[in-house]
């Protein structure tokens, strides 16, 4: 496994992070052998791993409309965030910056130094190409959090590097990639870069698809970049989709939803373009090789572990039907006394009493069955385990398309259809079968906006509760439209949620369990930097005002 090769390069990842100058491996001595090329792209994919293992490396998403987080008072730095609020020493601030920037400069370390390499050209473009794309999937990451950046292109250490603008880090998150495109192959078939029929690794659909919502990030807050970038975005997105029909590509949309985070498909999972693959074969917990999944999510774990919630004004306005049964377990089990009760029941501790997701629950590793939510965690999971944790899907890239396509004023008979294709799975018809005529949810007669909405409306519900390195959780879709101010305003009037019980009839009235507090202002549409990292580069000391204003 490529995640797992660290020790076989000639430096350790322990070393590789250190921040002392006088015991690092410089690039003009590191590669002086050819395992050093694969070496150095393993211990990247270290970085990526470590990287996309849990919610405090993605904890932007929580500030999105679909997530909530526990009651429990150690939760009180992951509510920061979700009641927009978040401090300069806040517990999950740090980790989100340093593990990207670790993804960096690993990055930075193939970059500047694998050309020297005694290995074929085919050899150092396929490193080339990983870091490329893997420095543009962090510094992606990274803007949208914080803004401004420090640029870092090199393994120097620098404290005084000063901040670039947003339109800046953005432009370095196209080139990257466009390099990336170029390096990548269409596909990898042979191990260890790819296994079960699918790639491991970044490929170029990977960089292609990335691109795509890239340009429409740029489109929209803070560059407003507008129909140019929309029209780029769909160009891209359009070449995955075209390459995945004509075969060039074999990304497949399933033909039921929820497969596509099932533990039969996990590894061999046709609709994600890219990926963070893990395993649990050298063990368990924090420190391991393994993927953190299900403890963090599921109602019945305890002693402190479980981190989010759904929002219930999202459950509400979700969409009945095969999704959300696969996004949102019908049923929460209660371990005290081993019964199971629709979320709401006053059967269920008040902290419970909450809906949320399943999307990362996952059966032990000795287990081929997928995880029944009618029983309890202890008897079937781990907490840790191989699930893969996806970073963007084909059935994105359809709406990406459909999405960019209208925002820039257009419309196409195509780009309904794909729209339609993944509403018809969502509904349980298959992503490739007609309803009846007239009865498509889209028609062909849509507008250019509604297209555009429809499509930004059902990436949501795809998406919904994923975090786990995806590219564009539902909270960066809100910020990108500058609509997290909308959501905050609505948690701020706290309104009361009113549906029918499916079993008894009864009308269900419920509020948010915590709401936020204050007046909304444009610095909640980004974190603060850690105080840790303030102090250590006087740059990061920017005053608010000063840093919004550094878009161009």
């Amino acid at each position: 496994m490529i995640f797992m090769a660290c020790a076989l390069w000639t430096v350790s990842c322990d070393d590789f992070l250190k921040e002392d100058a006088r015991g690092q491996l410089t690039t003009d001595v590191a590669f002086s052998q050819q395992s050093d090329v694969e070496g150095s792209v393993n211990i990247l994919y270290r970085m990526v791993s470590r990287s996309t293992f849990g919610l405090t490396q993605f904890i932007y998403a929580q500030l999105g409309d679909d997530l909530s987080t526990h009651m429990a008072s150690n939760k009180a730095g992951i509510r920061e965030w979700d009641q927009y609020r978040v401090s300069t020493n806040n517990d999950r601030l740090l980790w989100c910056w340093e593990d990207k920037y670790k993804v960096i400069k690993a990055a930075n370390f193939i970059i500047t130094g694998v050309e020297n390499a005694p290995a074929s050209q085919e050899e150092i473009d396929y490193a080339l190409g990983q870091a490329y794309f893997w420095r543009a999937w962090a510094y992606f990451y990274l803007v949208r959090t914080f803004g401004p950046l420090p640029k870092i292109m090199s393994t120097e250490i620098d404290y005084s590097i000063g901040l670039s603008s947003v339109a800046e880090i953005f432009d370095l998150i196209v080139e990257d990639l466009k390099i990336a495109e170029e390096k990548l192959l269409p596909n990898y078939t042979a191990a260890p870069k790819a296994m079960n029929g699918v790639h491991v690794v970044a490929a170029r659909g990977s960089a292609q698809a990335v691109l795509s919502c890239v340009y429409m990030t740029m489109a929209g807050w803070p560059l407003n970049r507008g129909t140019e970038y929309y029209r780029l975005a769909a160009e891209k997105a359009l070449q995955v989709i075209d390459a995945s029909e004509n075969g060039t590509y074999y990304y497949r949309l399933y033909d039921e939803f929820w497969k596509i985070h099932s533990k039969q498909e996990n590894r061999k999972n046709t609709e994600v373009i890219c990926a963070a693959y893990y395993t649990v074969a050298h063990g368990d917990g924090d420190g391991s090789e393994a993927a953190r999944g299900a403890i963090n999510d599921l109602q019945d774990i305890s002693q402190g572990w479980t981190d989010t919630r759904a929002e219930i004004g999202y459950w509400v306005h979700f969409p009945e039907g095969p999704r959300k049964t696969a996004t949102y377990p019908e049923w929460t089990y209660n371990k005290n006394d081993q019964q199971i009760y629709r979320w709401w029941s006053t059967g269920l501790p008040p902290e419970n009493r909450s809906p949320y997701f399943g999307k990362s629950a996952f059966t032990k590793q000795d287990s081929n069955d997928e995880y029944d939510f009618t029983k309890g965690y202890e008897a079937q999971a781990s907490g840790w385990g191989d699930q893969i944790h996806q970073l963007v899907r084909l059935s994105e890239v359809y709406l990406f398309y459909a999405e960019a396509l209208g925002r820039s004023g257009q419309t196409s008979a195509r780009a309904i259809e794909l729209l339609n294709k993944v509403r018809n799975r969502a509904d349980g018809y298959g992503p490739v079968a007609v309803r009846p005529e007239g009865q498509n949810v889209y028609p062909a007669s849509l507008s250019a906006e509604q297209l555009a909405e429809a499509a930004y409306n059902e990436h949501g519900w795809e998406i919904a509760g994923w975090y786990w390195g995806a590219i564009a959780p539902r909270a960066n879709d809100m910020q990108r439209m500058d609509r997290i101010k909308d959501h905050f305003n609505t948690r701020k009037a706290d309104p009361e949620y009113v549906f029918t019980d499916p079993d008894t009839g009864e009308q269900i009235r419920v509020h948010e369990q915590f709401g936020v507090e204050g007046e909304w202002h444009p610095s909640k549409m980004y974190a603060p930097y850690p105080s840790e990292e303030v102090e250590r580069n006087p740059a990061l000391g920017i005053p608010v005002e000063e840093k919004l204003n550094m878009i161009n």
